[in-house]
C-alpha cells in the first residue's frame, strides 16, 4: 500500500507549482461583452519576436556603475484598456545581454483566446537585471510598448504581418491612469524612445485547435516549454504542429473516504458551524446571504513519478482542509476554527460538534488505480451491475457464484414508426455552398462530372447509421429495475454525460432484403408495348435518352446560355411493381396516388391511379411484372386514355426571377426530389423513393428525356423478441431496443424529361420588375409647389368616386345639391333614402321615430366625419414624403435594403427610427450590417457606431448634421407563414384529361402586407416615411419529412444534420455556425453546437393534436451567423393517431374493441389495416355512420413476428377518400411457450421438397376440431389445415417443406389452433438446408 506519508512527499512541490501556475482572470464585463458578440468559440494565436533595437535607452543610477553585468528581459502581459485590467499571466524571455544596441529574441509565443475584441491588447515591456551584493537581481523598466490584437472592423480578424513597435518611456504601469481610460491611440500621450523598437509578427494559428483543452487561455507559452499531453517534437517547437499524446484510460475503483472521530460526528460540526456563520452573517448585515463554503477536503497526488509504487497497490492519500492556499482556489473548511465560532460555553459530550479530529488521526481517501490495459476488454453490452459484480468477485472466495443478469437497453419513449423517405436524416441540399454565399454559383466549387448516385435507388440518401442502442444504457435500466430498499430515495439524479436521439433511423446498408434493381428484359417488353405518350421536342422529335447509369457530363456556362431559354419539366408516372411483403396480400395495393414538390412549385397530389396488370404475359412467381398506371374516373371506371400519368411544370421568365435561373439549374443538378407513395383505398402510406433531378438537364439539346426504376421503401419498428414465460407474471416487462429495418415495398418506374422551349418576350413581366428592382431606396425630388388636391391618394379619389355614384343612386327619391350648406339635412335625406331602400320596417314606426333615429346617426356620425377628415389631411400631407418599395419575400429569407435618408433642415436633427412591424426593423450592428453590405455587393459607405440605442425607446435614433444625407440599413424576414394544407387523400381529376400541368400561382406562403418604417424628427414629426409593399413568393423545400405519433402528446424528435463543414477551408477553428428557426411559434426547435467532428442534430417538441389531425409546419436550417438565407428548408408533417397498446403472443389470435364516432355528415366508412394478414376488422365491409353516433369495432390480431411493433388501422370516407379516423396499434408481441421441438433436414436444389409426419394426441376427452397455421407459410405446407380428432386419440399432421436453392437454417413455429384461434400447441421445427 502506498501510504499517506509516501502521497505527501511526491507532492513536496506542489505550493512553488501552484504559485507558478496562477493566472489573474479578465474582466467578467470584458467576458460579458465577448458573449454578447457571439465570441464563443477561442481562437488561437502565434506572435513570433524577433529582434529588439534600442540605441538609446534612458540609463538610471542604479544601473550605471554596472552596466557590463547588465541582462535584459522582454516581459509580455494582456491587457483590457477598456477597464485598465493585466489579465492572464506574464510570460518572461531568457535574460539577453544586449550587442551592439540589439537584442536577438527570435522566441516564438502561443496563445488562446475568446476575447476577440478591440479593448485586448497586448503589452510588451523592456527590463534590465543586475544583481545587488546581497546576492538579489534587482529589474528596471527600460521601456514598454503596445501591440492592438484586434479592431472594430469585422472582416479584419488580427493584426497580421510583420509589424515594428515603437517603446515608450516609462512603465505598463501608467497605462493605469486616469487619464489613458477609455484611450484608442497611446502614442499622442505616451513619449516615444528615439530609436528604440520592437520587431514582432502575429497571426493566426489553427494548428493549435486540436491541443486547446491542453492550454489555459490567454496565457502565453513558448513552444519549447513542456505541455502535459503534447508530444516533444523534434525541432524543439511542441506547439507548431501539435500531436496529442494518446490517451490512456484509467479506473478508479474501490475508493472509501475516512473522516475523523466519525462520518457523523463530522456532518454534525459541518452542520453546526453552517448555521453559525449563518447566524453571524445575518446578525451582521441583517440581510440574508449564502456561506461561501465550496471545498470540504482535498487532496494532491501525482501518480506517474513512480508507477511501480503504485500499480496494483492500494492508495492512501491524506486530506487537507483550513485556510492554506489550494490548487483550485476555493474555500476550504477547517474543524480548527470551530472553537473560535462558538459561545465560550462547552458544549456537551451529546453536543458532539465540538469535537475534533485528534492529532494523529487525519483525514484520508483510499482507492485502487488501474488502467485498461491491465484489465480484461468486458463486453459494451455488459450492465453496470454485472461490472460491479465481477470486481466484488475478487474480493470474495472463488467458491462464491455471480448471478447472470441479462444486458438490458435504455427506457425509450414510443418512437414514431411508419416514418417516410427522409426521416431523421438530412442531406444537404448543396454540399460546398448554401444560399448564404456572396459569390456566384459557378465561382464555387462544382463537379464537372455528375456521377449517378446509388443513393437514390436504393434510397440510401436521407439515411445514416444510427444505433439505436446506448453503451450506457445498463446505467438507467439498473436505477429503474431492482432497487436496494435500503438506500436513500431522496438523492438528485444526475443527468448522463450523453444526448440520445430520439428515434432511430433507417441503418444504412443493413436489413435491406434483397431486390433486383433492373427489370427483365422481358418486364421492360411489357412496360413499354402499354403506349405511354412520348416526350418530344417542339419539332415534333423524340427526346434524347440519358442512361441514369452513366455520369452527366455539365457545363454551366453552355447550360445557361443555350438557345431555349425556357424549359418545360416533364415527370411521367409509368408502372409499379409490386413486391410480396408480409401480412399483405399479394394484389396489394390496387390503386395508388403520389405526393411530391418540385422546386417552389406548389405540392402535388395526384389523382387516384389503378394498377393494370396484364393477363396476357406469363408470369414467373418469384418474377413480378410491373403493373401499368392509369388513371380513375369519378365513377370508378379506368379512363379510357394513354396510361400513365404526366405531370408538367414550365419554368420560364415567367415563372423564374432575374437571376433565378442559375439557381434553377443548380438545383436540378444537385437535388434529389422526394416522393411518397400513398395506397389510395386505405390512405396508408407504401413508401417513399427518390428521383435525381440532374439527368433533367438538357446541355444545349432541345430535349433530354431518363427512364428510372426506384426502389420504394418504407421502415419497420422491431422490438427484440420476448419469451412470454411464468417469470413475466406480475412483473414490469423490461423495455426492449428497437431496431430499424428499410423493407422494400415496390419499385417506381418513373420517367423524366425536359422539353426546352423559346422564351416569350410578354412572359417576362414578373422578371422584369424584379431586375429594376434594387436594394437601394432613395426618395422622389418633389419638384414645384403645393397646389391644391395635387396630392390626393388613388385611394381618396376612388373613395370620393363611390360615395359620387352612391348619392346619384340615391337621387331618385329627390335631387339635392351637394354643395348646398343645409348638409345635414342632406345626409338625412341620403340615409333615409338607404333604409327605404333596405325596406327596415317602415310600416312598423312613425315618421316621428325615423326623424328621431336619423337625427340621432347623424349626431354620431359627425364626430367620426371630424376625425376622418383629419386623418384624410394627414395622409395626404404624408404622401409627399412617402417612398414606396416593392419587396418580394420568400420564408426565412433576409431581405437587405438601404434607405437614403437626408436632414432637408439648416440644423441638426437625432432621427428615430421606428417599424409599425418587427420583421422589418434597422441594422445596428456594424458587423451585420456589413455582412449584409457584402452579400448584396452594396456599394454605399459602411459606419461604425451610427446608431444610438435606448431602452424604452421606439426605436433606434441617428444624429443627422444640417442637409446631410446617410443610408439606413433595413433587413425584413419572416420566419411564420400559412400552414394550411389540402386534405388527406388522392385528388380528382377532370375527364378527359391524362396529365396533369402544375399549377403556376404561387401560393401565399408568407403574408403579403404592408409596412411602414417613420423617421420621426426632434419635434415628434415625420421627417420620411418608407412604405414596404411585400409580395410572397413561394420557396424551395428541399426534404419532406412524414412523422407518426400518438395523440395529444409531444413528439419529441431529432433530424441528424449533414456535415456543413467546408473541406477546403485550412483553419480548423472556422466552424460552420448553424442555427435553426420554425415556421410555427408553437413548436420548440433547437439546436446544440456540438465539439468539432461530432454529429448534430436538430431537435424537435411538436405539441399534440387530436386524431387524425394533420399538423405540417418548416424548419430553417442556416449556416450562417446573421441567417442571410436558410440552406435547407424542410417541410414535416406529424400524422397524430389514437394510440392503442394491444399485447399478444404469436400465432394466438387476440381481440381489441375501438370506438369510432361520427360526426357531422353522415358517411360510408371503411377500415383498412396495414397489414389485412394480421388484423381483421369487424365490420369487414362498407357501413354507414351517421352524425353523432358511436360505432364499436372489433379488431382481430393474430401476429406471426415476436417483438415490439407498430401497425395502423384507417377508417376511409369511401366516397370522399377522405380519411375520418386513424389508430396506432402497438403491439407487444411474445413467443409461445413450445411444447416439443423437432429438426429435419431438406436437401438443397433439384425442384423437390420434402415430407414429414408429426403426432398429435387430443388431450380433451371429448371431440375436438384444431386448425394448422405456421409462422412460415411460404416455407411450409400442411397436408390438411384443418381436422378433428376424439378425446384421447392421435393424428398424424402431414408437412411438406418447400425446396430451397441455398443452403442455410431457418426455425419454424406450427401451432395448433382451436376454433377460436387460441393457441393449443406450439411445435418448434429446425430446417437445415443442405
Amino acid at each position: 500500500m502506498v501510504k499517506a506519508e509516501d502521497a505527501l512527499n511526491m507532492a513536496d512541490g506542489w505550493r512553488e507549482v501552484f504559485e507558478r501556475s496562477r493566472v489573474v482572470p479578465p474582466p467578467s464585463q470584458t467576458v460579458r461583452l465577448a458573449l454578447d458578440n457571439h465570441f464563443t468559440q477561442s481562437h488561437g494565436f502565434q506572435l513570433t519576436l524577433s529582434r529588439l533595437t534600442a540605441a538609446h535607452l534612458p540609463q538610471s543610477q542604479e544601473m550605471s556603475g554596472g552596466g557590463q553585468d547588465v541582462t535584459h528581459q522582454l516581459r509580455v502581459t494582456l491587457f483590457d484598456r477598456n477597464h485598465q485590467h493585466f489579465f492572464g499571466k506574464t510570460w518572461r524571455s531568457p535574460p539577453q545581454r544586449m550587442k551592439n544596441n540589439k537584442i536577438s529574441l527570435n522566441e516564438v509565443l502561443y496563445f488562446h483566446t475568446s476575447l476577440r475584441l478591440p479593448s485586448a491588447v497586448m503589452v510588451l515591456e523592456l527590463v534590465s537585471l543586475s544583481d545587488r551584493p546581497d546576492g538579489s537581481q534587482q529589474a528596471l523598466g527600460r521601456g514598454f510598448t503596445v501591440l492592438e490584437l484586434f479592431t472594430n472592423r469585422p472582416e479584419v480578424q488580427a493584426s497580421d504581418g510583420v509589424q515594428r513597435l515603437n517603446l515608450h518611456h516609462g512603465s505598463p504601469r501608467s497605462l493605469l491612469h486616469p487619464l489613458l481610460k477609455d484611450t484608442v491611440d497611446y502614442g499622442s500621450l505616451l513619449k516615444t524612445i528615439d530609436g528604440a523598437h520592437l520587431d514582432c509578427v502575429i497571426k493566426k494559428h489553427p494548428a493549435l485547435a486540436p491541443a486547446m483543452h491542453l492550454l489555459p487561455e490567454n496565457v502565453l507559452l513558448s513552444g519549447n516549454e513542456n505541455v502535459p499531453g503534447l508530444a516533444a517534437s523534434p525541432t524543439g517547437d511542441a506547439l507548431l504542429r501539435p500531436q496529442l499524446l494518446k490517451t490512456l484510460p484509467f479506473t478508479l475503483n474501490r475508493l472509501t473516504i475516512s473522516l475523523q472521530p466519525s462520518l457523523e460526528k463530522f456532518e454534525s460540526q459541518l452542520l453546526q458551524l453552517i448555521n453559525a456563520d449563518c447566524h453571524n452573517t445575518l446578525s451582521a448585515t441583517s440581510a440574508p446571504r449564502a456561506a461561501f463554503l465550496q471545498c470540504l477536503r482535498w487532496g494532491i497526488w501525482c501518480p506517474f513519478q513512480e508507477p511501480a509504487d503504485w500499480k496494483g497497490e492500494e492508495i492512501q492519500l491524506v486530506l487537507r482542509g483550513g485556510a492554506e492556499p489550494n490548487p483550485h482556489g476555493v474555500m476550504a473548511y477547517s474543524t480548527e476554527m470551530f472553537a473560535n465560532t462558538q459561545s465560550p460555553a462547552p458544549l456537551s459530550a451529546a453536543g458532539s460538534a465540538q469535537l475534533s479530529p485528534l492529532p494523529e488521526a487525519k483525514d484520508t481517501i483510499t482507492f485502487r488505480l488501474s488502467s485498461s490495459l491491465e484489465r480484461k476488454a468486458s463486453s459494451p453490452k455488459a450492465s453496470l451491475r454485472t461490472k460491479q459484480e465481477d470486481v466484488s468477485r475478487h474480493r470474495r472466495s472463488p467458491s462464491q457464484g455471480q448471478r447472470s443478469i441479462p444486458p438490458a437497453s435504455p427506457p425509450e419513449s414510443p418512437q414514431g414508426p411508419g416514418l417516410s423517405l427522409s426521416q431523421l436524416a438530412a442531406t444537404s441540399r448543396y454540399p460546398t455552398i448554401s444560399h448564404s454565399s456572396s459569390a456566384l454559383p459557378w465561382q464555387q466549387s462544382f463537379p464537372s462530372l455528375l456521377h449517378p448516385s446509388l443513393l437514390a435507388s436504393a434510397h440510401q440518401l436521407s439515411h445514416v447509421a444510427c444505433s439505436g442502442v446506448s453503451n450506457i444504457a445498463h446505467l438507467e435500466m439498473d436505477l429503474q429495475r431492482e432497487g436496494d430498499a435500503s438506500q436513500d430515495e431522496g438523492d438528485q439524479l444526475q443527468e448522463l454525460p450523453f444526448t440520445p436521439v430520439h428515434a432511430p433511423v433507417i441503418t444504412l446498408g443493413m436489413n435491406m432484403p434483397s431486390s433486383c434493381s433492373v427489370s427483365s428484359r422481358s418486364s421492360l417488353a411489357h412496360l413499354y408495348s402499354a403506349g405511354f405518350p412520348d416526350i418530344a421536342d417542339s419539332a415534333g422529335q423524340a427526346a434524347e435518352v440519358l442512361d441514369p447509369t452513366e455520369p452527366v457530363p455539365f457545363d454551366p456556362q453552355r447550360e445557361e446560355s443555350g438557345p431555349l431559354q425556357g424549359d418545360l419539366l416533364v415527370f411521367q408516372f409509368l408502372a409499379f411493381t409490386r413486391t410480396p411483403a408480409a401480412g399483405v396480400g399479394p394484389d396489394w395495393p390496387e390503386n395508388i396516388h403520389f405526393t411530391f414538390q418540385f422546386y417552389r412549385f406548389p405540392p402535388v397530389t395526384s389523382q387516384q391511379l389503378k394498377l393494370l396488370a396484364s393477363d396476357k404475359v406469363q408470369q414467373k412467381a418469384c418474377v413480378p411484372l410491373p403493373c401499368v398506371l392509369a388513371s380513375i374516373n369519378r365513377d370508378g371506371t379506368v379512363n379510357s386514355g394513354p396510361p400513365g400519368l404526366q405531370v408538367q411544370f414550365r419554368a420560364d421568365g415567367g415563372f423564374l426571377k432575374a437571376g433565378e435561373k442559375r439557381w434553377f439549374l443548380r438545383y436540378l443538378a444537385l437535388h434529389t426530389m422526394h416522393i411518397d407513395i400513398w395506397d389510395s383505398d386505405s390512405l396508408l402510406l407504401i413508401g417513399s423513393t427518390a428521383v435525381e433531378l440532374k439527368y433533367m438537364l438538357r446541355q444545349g439539346k432541345s430535349a433530354v428525356q431518363a427512364l428510372h426504376e426506384l426502389e420504394v421503401l418504407t421502415t419497420d419498428y422491431v422490438g427484440e423478441d420476448a419469451l412470454l414465460t411464468s417469470a413475466h407474471v406480475g412483473r414490469r416487462p423490461a423495455i426492449s431496443p428497437m431496431t430499424v429495418h428499410s423493407i422494400v415495398m415496390g419499385r417506381l418506374h418513373i420517367r423524366t424529361g425536359n422539353i426546352g422551349c423559346p422564351v416569350d418576350p410578354s412572359r417576362r413581366r414578373a422578371a422584369d420588375v424584379m431586375a429594376s428592382h434594387s436594394n437601394i431606396i432613395t426618395p422622389r425630388e418633389v419638384i414645384g409647389s403645393f397646389r391644391g388636391g395635387s396630392l390626393t391618394s388613388r385611394n381618396i379619389l376612388q373613395l370620393n368616386a363611390r360615395n359620387a355614384a352612391q348619392a346619384h343612386r340615391l337621387g331618385k327619391d329627390g335631387a339635392h345639391d351637394l354643395n348646398e350648406p343645409d348638409g345635414g339635412r342632406r345626409k338625412l335625406d341620403c340615409m333615409a333614402a338607404v333604409h327605404r331602400r333596405e325596406g327596415k320596417e317602415e310600416a312598423k314606426v312613425t315618421d316621428r321615430t325615423k326623424e328621431a333615429r336619423l337625427a340621432r346617426e347623424l349626431h354620431q356620425m359627425k364626430p367620426s366625419e371630424r376625425h376622418s377628415k383629419a386623418e384624410g389631411i394627414a395622409n395626404m400631407l404624408s404622401q409627399a414624403i412617402t417612398t414606396q418599395h416593392l419587396l418580394y419575400a420568400n420564408l426565412g429569407t433576409a431581405e437587405y435594403m438601404e434607405f437614403v435618408l437626408k436632414n432637408p433642415f439648416n440644423v441638426p436633427q437625432t432621427v428615430t427610427i421606428h417599424s409599425d412591424d418587427p420583421e422589418l426593423r434597422a441594422i445596428t450592428n456594424t458587423e451585420e450590417w456589413g455582412y449584409f453590405k457584402a452579400l448584396s455587393k452594396s456599394p454605399t459607405p459602411l459606419e461604425e457606431n451610427m446608431f444610438h440605442l435606448e431602452e424604452g425607446a421606439p426605436g433606434p435614433r441617428v444624429y443627422l448634421r444640417p442637409k446631410e444625407s446617410i443610408h439606413i440599413p433595413l433587413k425584413y424576414q419572416s420566419f411564420l407563414c400559412d400552414h394550411t394544407m389540402a386534405l388527406q387523400g388522392p385528388s380528382f381529376q377532370p375527364p378527359g384529361k391524362g396529365s396533369q400541368v402544375a399549377k403556376k400561382n404561387l401560393s401565399n406562403i408568407v403574408a403579403a402586407k404592408t409596412i411602414k418604417v417613420t423617421f420621426t424628427a426632434e419635434d415628434g414629426k415625420p421627417m420620411a416615411i418608407c412604405q414596404v409593399n411585400v409580395e410572397p413568393t413561394a420557396h424551395v423545400v428541399d426534404q419532406t419529412f412524414r412523422l407518426y405519433h400518438p395523440e395529444l402528446c409531444f413528439l419529441k424528435k431529432a433530424i441528424r444534420l449533414p456535415p456543413w463543414d467546408d473541406p477546403t477551408v485550412g483553419d480548423p477553428d472556422v466552424r460552420t455556425h448553424i442555427s435553426v428557426r420554425c415556421s410555427d411559434p408553437n413548436i420548440i426547435c433547437q439546436t446544440r453546437m456540438l465539439a468539432p467532428g461530432e454529429p448534430q442534430d436538430v431537435y424537435l417538441k411538436v405539441p399534440g393534436s387530436p386524431s387524425p389531425n394533420i399538423k405540417m409546419f418548416f424548419v430553417m436550417v442556416f449556416t450562417d451567423k446573421w441567417m442571410a438565407a436558410p440552406s435547407q428548408i424542410w417541410q414535416i408533417y406529424v400524422h397524430f393517431l389514437e394510440r392503442v397498446d394491444v399485447s399478444c403472443v404469436t400465432g394466438q389470435r387476440s381481440c381489441q374493441s375501438l370506438v369510432l364516432r361520427g360526426k357531422q355528415a353522415v358517411r360510408k366508412v371503411k377500415c383498412f389495416s396495414s397489414h389485412p394478414q394480421e388484423i381483421e376488422v369487424d365490420p369487414e365491409g362498407v357501413f354507414v355512420l351517421p352524425p353523432a353516433a358511436v360505432q364499436e369495432l372489433q379488431l382481430k390480431v393474430q401476429p406471426w413476428r415476436a417483438g415490439s411493433r407498430f401497425l395502423y388501422v384507417n377508417a376511409v370516407d369511401v366516397e370522399n377518400r377522405r380519411l375520418v379516423t386513424a389508430w396506432l396499434l402497438c403491439l407487444n408481441v411474445h413467443r409461445p411457450v413450445l411444447s416439443k421441438a423437432f429438426e429435419v433436414c431438406v436437401p438443397v436444389g433439384g425442384g423437390r421438397g420434402s415430407s414429414r409426419k408429426i403426432t398429435y394426441t387430443n388431450p380433451y376427452t371429448n371431440s375436438r376440431s384444431f386448425l394448422l397455421r405456421s409462422d412460415h407459410p411460404d416455407l411450409l405446407q400442411f397436408k390438411e389445415e384443418k381436422f378433428q380428432i376424439s378425446g384421447g386419440e392421435s393424428y398424424t399432421i402431414g408437412l411438406r417443406f418447400a425446396p430451397s436453392q441455398s443452403p442455410g437454417s431457418v426455425e419454424i413455429l406450427v401451432y395448433v389452433n382451436n376454433l377460436e384461434e387460441k393457441t393449443e400447441e406450439t411445435f418448434c421445427v429446425k430446417v437445415n438446408y443442405s
